[in-house]
């Protein structure tokens, strides 16, 4: 270990050591014995919910705090249900700075939630007796155990979490979006998100005038059929049919759309398209009339402002679910992931967050972020739903990264 590492990550390498899963509490602790002992090093959970005035919050402290020469001991206790006590021994200290790793163990490290060490010797007596009435039962809840030691398993555990760390850094720098939601739910939480991460670019240029035009063209026609003068809605507070109608064809929408209704609800990209300058802030609506505001008048003629101003504001929706489930839309829109992809992604790292998901909801994972999802539908950066399913154009990538990057929103 390097004497500058902090508790908390020399946690963690015992944790990558050892095999376990991190799903319990830990302390470290003075002395041989955490129930006698007098200093302890505990997580910031545990003091918030009881502390005696012993407890010292581990986040901060450096193992050369602790353990600064040879022969110098440190006690780590691990779930304290089963109480796995371990005891750290300096047993040498190098000038050399050098990485954490593993040099040599011996058996492998017991099955979270065993009982502890009585559990445990019970668990292997019961595996190694074929004739046991508990054998299989046992078999199948400890899965594929190998009591066996590996030296190579364990540093390639600690040399994962290295780089999950390393990128979870890049991302709080670069994508400072993604960094707030992972706050919530560290990155290695997440199953899906680290690979696909691996396959999002995020040096991405300024976007060039010309692929701003394509792509905000929807908003920018939007705001010019407002215009100064403002579009009189309907009695019921709708876009008047023949807006709908030129919608349809200088859109070039037609022939997505079903039937030939003219009327805004009827057709749900007149609704997205509505919905969208109104929740960016371009249009209001001012005693039925649908008026554009002053940012609307500002960036009515400026693709390159409007596309920033949009990816700034990503993502959207009322709930706090929608806006996480927006955020890893974007970064699989960004990894230019499959849909079957897309919706592992959003449903595995939703439940990494705490959310429960309806079992009839998990296949339809990314429609979670529907807000989201309806304004890069809209301005064609993902497939619309009402035609092919695939990766979108090079831009809607650049988009995606745009809106991770960007810290406003």
């Amino acid at each position: 270990m390097a004497s500058d590492a902090t508790l908390p990550e020399l946690h963690d390498v015992i944790q990558d050591v050892m095999g376990w899963e991190d799903r319990h509490l830990h302390m470290f602790f003075v002395g041989d014995d955490p129930l006698r002992s007098t200093r302890r090093y505990e997580m910031k959970s545990s003091l918030e919910e009881w502390d005696d005035g012993t407890g010292t919050l581990e986040d901060g402290v450096r193992v050369d705090d602790v353990l600064g020469a040879v022969g110098d001991r440190l006690g780590y206790e691990y779930d304290f249900g089963d109480g796995w006590t371990h005891h750290l021994v300096v047993e040498e200290v190098s000038p050399v700075a050098g990485t954490a790793a593993c040099l040599d163990g011996d058996r492998a490290c017991p099955p979270e939630d065993c009982g502890g060490s009585s559990g445990y010797a019970e668990l292997l007596k019961v595996l190694a007796d074929t004739d046991h009435p508990e054998h299989d039962h046992m078999k199948l809840w400890a899965g594929d155990f190998d009591e066996r030691f590996a030296v190579a398993d364990a540093n390639n555990r600690i040399a994962l979490r290295r780089a999950v760390t390393e990128l979870a850094g890049r991302v709080r720098e670069r994508l400072p979006k993604l960094g707030s939601l992972l706050e919530r739910g560290p990155l290695e939480y997440h199953p899906d998100l680290p690979d696909v991460l691996a396959r999002v670019d995020v040096d991405v240029d300024q976007v060039d005038p010309a692929v701003a035009a394509s792509a905000m063209e929807k908003l920018t026609w939007m705001l010019a059929r407002v215009g100064e003068d403002g579009i009189t809605l309907t009695a019921a507070g709708y876009v008047p049919p023949r807006d709908v109608a030129a919608m349809r064809t200088e859109l070039e929408w037609v022939t997505r759309w079903f039937g030939s209704a003219n009327r805004e609800v009827d057709h749900q990209q007149v609704h997205w398209l509505r919905t969208a300058v109104t929740q960016l802030g371009l249009v209001r609506v001012l005693k039925g009339r649908l008026l554009r505001t002053r940012l609307g008048n500002t960036l009515a003629t400026d693709p390159v402002r409007l596309w920033s101003h949009a990816a700034a504001r990503m993502t959207v929706g009322r709930e706090q679910y929608e806006k996480d489930a927006g955020v890893l839309l974007l970064v699989s829109v960004a990894a230019s992931c499959s849909v079957d992809e897309r919706n592992s992604l959003v449903f595995r790292s939703l439940e990494a967050l705490g959310w429960m998901i309806p079992e009839r909801e998990r296949p339809y994972a990314q429609y979670l972020a529907r807000p989201t999802l309806d304004f890069l539908t809209l301005i064609g950066a993902v497939p619309s739903t009402l035609g092919r399913e695939g990766a979108g154009p090079d831009w809607g990538r650049q988009f995606a990264v745009h809106a991770l990057s960007s810290r406003a929103g």
